[in-house]
C-alpha cells in the first residue's frame, strides 16, 4: 500500500483530522503522553508560525501524522522544540509509510530528536543514543502503588510524609489544589530563578514559552488538559507544578518550591499529592521526564524507551553539521589543534542552545 503525504499547518487541523489522531492516540498506548494529544500541536501553533504537520494517508484514509517545526534551511525539530519530552510518528501498527517520503514532504532536510518512541523499523539506521523517562504506575490505584514501594524495601513515601506532619507542626496546616492557574506565575518565578543559580537557559525568558505555558495552564478538553498543582503550608505557597495529563497519562514538567522551605522537601511532598489526586481521575501513570535525579530513580517503578539521534538528507545544513561533528571529534582527540577548536565550538554549543527557542 502506497502513502500518499500532505502537509497542513496547525490551524488547518480540521475536526475530522483531530478524530483520526485521537483514534490512533486511543488504539496505540506508546502515544499516550499528553505530547501526543494533538491539543499540544495546537497549543504550540497558537503560538508558533512555523509549526507544521504531515498527514500520512493509506488509500485516502488519515493513517498518521507527524507534527514539526520547521525552521530555516529545512531544519527540523519536534513540535515544543526543547520543551517537547516525546515525539515521533503518531501512526497506526498498520501505517505504510516511507522517512525519505515525509521527510521530502515536509520539505526538512534534517530532523534532530531527543525523545523519539515509536517508529523503530523507520529511524532505526540514524539512532545515535537512548535514554528513559522514569514513571510512577497508578494503574490500580495510589494504595498499591505505595504498597509496592514498601514490599521493595523503599522508605522514601513514609520518609517524606514525616517531612509533611513536620511542615505542618512547625509552618501551618497543608493545603493541596490539584489545580489553580493562578499559581502559573509563582511557578514561573521561582524557576527562572533555579535557572538562573543553575547557570541554565531560562526557558521562560522565552515570550513564545511563556505564552504557550498559559494557554496550557487555563485549557481543559476531553482528553488533554493543564495542571497547575499548589500545596501551602499555612497561608504560604511552599511548592508548585505546571503540567499536563492525557486521558491516561499525567507529564510531570516544571516543578518548583520556595528554597525557604527545601529542608521539607516541599516539591516531593506536592508530588506525592499529585499522585494521590491523579489516581482517583483515573490516570495510570505519572511521566517523570527523562532524568536520572535521585527522587526519580526512588519512586519510579518503570520506564519508558526513548531513542536520540537525527536524520540527515542531502543539503547544505547537513554538510554544515557533519563537519561540526568532525571539528567536535578532532577536538575530543586533543593535539594541537584541538585547543583551537575548543573555543568556537563552545560559543557553536552556547548558540545551538539558544536557537533551539528560535
Amino acid at each position: 500500500m502506497k502513502a500518499s503525504y500532505r502537509v497542513i499547518a496547525a490551524h488547518e487541523l480540521d475536526a475530522g483530522l483531530v478524530d483520526a489522531w485521537r483514534s490512533i492516540q486511543s488504539a496505540e498506548r506508546i502515544f499516550a503522553s499528553p505530547y501526543f494529544c494533538p491539543e499540544f500541536t495546537q497549543m504550540v501553533g497558537a503560538v508558533r508560525d512555523n509549526v507544521r504537520i504531515v498527514v500520512i494517508e493509506n488509500q485516502g484514509r488519515a493513517a498518521g501524522f507527524f507534527p514539526h517545526l520547521r525552521a530555516r534551511w529545512g531544519s527540523g525539530r519536534p513540535v515544543g522544540g526543547p520543551l517537547s519530552d516525546y515525539h515521533g510518528v503518531i501512526a497506526r501498527p498498520d501505517c505504510e509509510w516511507q522517512l525519505d517520503g515525509l521527510m521530502r514532504a515536509a520539505r526538512l532536510s534534517v530532523w534532530t530528536f531527543d525523545h523519539l518512541v515509536g517508529a523503530e523499523r523507520q529511524f532505526a539506521p540514524y539512532v545515535t543514543g537512548s535514554a528513559s523517562s522514569p514513571q510512577i504506575d497508578l494503574t490500580g490505584g495510589y494504595e498499591n502503588y505505595a504498597r509496592g514501594r514498601r514490599e521493595a524495601g523503599s522508605e522514601y513515601l513514609r520518609k517524606t510524609e514525616g517531612l509533611a506532619r513536620k511542615l505542618a507542626r512547625e509552618v501551618g496546616e497543608l493545603r493541596f489544589e490539584l489545580h489553580d492557574a493562578g499559581a502559573l506565575e509563582q511557578v514561573i518565578r521561582w524557576k527562572s530563578d533555579q535557572y538562573r543559580r543553575s547557570n541554565l537557559t531560562d526557558v521562560f525568558g522565552v515570550a513564545w514559552t511563556r505564552e504557550l505555558l498559559g494557554r496550557i495552564a487555563h485549557l481543559e478538553a476531553g482528553g488533554f488538559a493543564g495542571l497547575c498543582s499548589v500545596l501551602r503550608a499555612g497561608d504560604r505557597v511552599v511548592a508548585a507544578h505546571l503540567g499536563m495529563r492525557s486521558r491516561e497519562v499525567l507529564h510531570y514538567w516544571f516543578p518548583a518550591y520556595d528554597p525557604e522551605y527545601a529542608k521539607f522537601s516541599t516539591g516531593i511532598i506536592l508530588l506525592l499529592r499529585i499522585a494521590q489526586a491523579a489516581a482517583s481521575l483515573g490516570i495510570r501513570a505519572i511521566d517523570l521526564g527523562k532524568g536520572d535525579a535521585q527522587y526519580k530513580q526512588r519512586l519510579m517503578t518503570g520506564a519508558v524507551e526513548l531513542r536520540e539521534g537525527y536524520v540527515e538528507r542531502p543539503s547544505l545544513i547537513a554538510a554544515a553539521r557533519r563537519l561540526k561533528r568532525a571539528a567536535e571529534a578532532r577536538a575530543a582527540r586533543g593535539g594541537g589543534i584541538a585547543a583551537a577548536l575548543k573555543l568556537p565550538l563552545r560559543a557553536m554549543r552556547r548558540l545551538e542552545r539558544l536557537r533551539r527557542f528560535a
